[in-house]
């Protein structure tokens, strides 16, 4: 692989359903607020995943991850970060959409990128992860392509599995 095409540069999502979106390099100062919308909701509450954990995780320096705000109309509609290089192509580590961003194409968009920008650096491998028990993402993981690759018991909490998906795109 050569560098690596997750950078905190902002990028503009191809519009999904004629919605607009944007990718921004993650303020700090807005990890506290998005953490709260985002563990109110499926998987993180069921959980009971701490928003300060999260603001911290989003808020906390990581030279192997691109962190990202996901702008909806010039309003913060969720978080992006990519792990990369992982296991031979990068890992889309976190991708939460707050409700009103939902279910208006934004994550195939999101999507898109990801793949995009890892075939164009050479990745042998996409990765993400989803909860079991979250059948809606892994049925939107699966619908782009991602095979169900390990089970991972315990990883984000004790109790719980998470599923490590794999798209072999070669």
């Amino acid at each position: 692989m050569t560098s690596s095409p997750f950078s905190a540069a902002p990028i503009e999502l191809e519009a999904a359903g004629g919605v607009p979106a944007r990718l921004l390099p993650l303020d700090q100062r807005s990890c506290a607020s998005l953490a709260a919308g985002i563990v109110a909701m499926e998987p993180w509450s069921v959980m009971n995943y701490p928003a300060d954990k999260l603001a911290a995780f989003l808020a906390s320096p990581d030279a192997g991850a691109a962190r990202y705000a996901v702008s909806v109309k010039d309003k913060q509609s969720g978080v992006v970060s990519v792990r990369n290089p992982w296991l031979k192509g990068p890992y889309l580590e976190l991708l939460a959409l707050l409700p009103a961003a939902q279910n208006q194409g934004i994550g195939s968009s999101i999507m898109a990128w990801f793949e995009s920008a890892g075939l164009k650096h050479g990745a042998r491998n996409l990765w993400v992860c989803a909860s079991s028990f979250n059948a809606r993402a892994l049925r939107f993981y699966e619908r782009h392509g991602f095979a169900r690759a390990a089970t991972l018991p315990g990883l984000v909490a004790d109790g719980y599995d998470e599923i490590l998906l794999r798209k072999f795109p070669l």
